[in-house]
């Protein structure tokens, strides 16, 4: 029997999904000179996939970056800075 209060797997990131997190780490290394194959980069790719997941619907390209919810990792935060 299941229990309603285990988690749900997250639903598979889309094409789009994966292109938007890609620019978002491009420029992330690029901005701060690190190689995407550096384990600084997979921490920061690892981070926006979970921030992204968390709230996926939500970060629609027409909507994305409107609004301070739900609360960003400082890491994502600070690249936001940088790229907008």
């Amino acid at each position: 029997m299941s229990d309603s209060t285990e988690k749900q797997p997250k639903p598979p990131l889309s094409p789009t999904d994966l292109e938007i997190l890609e620019k978002f780490l491009d420029a992330w290394c690029q901005e701060n000179g690190v190689d995407r194959a550096d384990a600084t980069a997979e921490e920061i790719a690892s981070s926006l996939i979970a921030w992204y997941q968390a709230d996926a619907k939500r970060w629609s390209l027409e909507h994305f970056g409107e609004t301070a919810e739900p609360a960003i990792p400082p890491e994502i935060e600070e690249l936001l800075r940088k790229i907008t």
